[in-house]
């Protein structure tokens, strides 16, 4: 394969990265509304099973790219870095260099989804817990009031519970 048609290779490739990088951001963020507004189950497993098929197709294109990355590099006798590699493409094909710079930034949004969305989870994992402790008192001090037969227990349970 010539070096040009590799370019216009790797030029469709990160364009369909990068679209596919914003379609997972955009499917994190639908799936991080769900959760706050409390959709149905069905509907949160309809966005998880969407971005199961935009993850695994992400991935062939990723894979794609970096064979065709490789194979540039050891044609051009290029160090296989990121920052080798847009160097180089900033003095032979700025639009490329555009792209990978592109790509880098769709996958720091990318990222910060997925932490917010993880951030979101932890919270309303802790916020159940907290309730759940509320409710329920024996959780916290961890003993029974009550008997198997039904009779109260003197406990003194003053020093577990909270002082403010």
């Amino acid at each position: 394969m010539t070096v040009i048609n590799n370019l216009e290779a790797i030029k469709n490739v990160l364009n369909e990265e990068n679209a596919s990088l914003i379609e997972l951001k955009n499917s994190f963020y639908n799936l991080r509304e769900g959760l706050v507004k409390k959709v149905s189950v069905e509907e949160i497993n309809s966005t998880l099973l969407t971005i199961e098929k935009l993850s695994s197709n992400f991935k062939k294109v990723e894979n794609l790219r970096a064979q065709l990355i490789s194979t540039l590099c050891l044609e051009e006798n290029i160090e296989n870095k990121l920052e080798s590699i847009i160097n180089y493409f900033s003095k032979r094909d700025y639009e490329i260099a555009l792209l990978f710079s592109e790509l880098v930034k769709n996958l720091k949004e990318l990222v910060g989804e997925i932490d917010l969305l993880s951030n979101i989870i932890s919270f309303q994992s802790n916020l159940n817990n907290f309730i759940y402790q509320i409710l329920n008192p024996e959780s916290i001090t961890n003993s029974k009031t009550y008997s198997q037969k039904g009779s109260r227990m003197n406990k003194d349970l003053t020093s577990r519970s909270w002082r403010g």
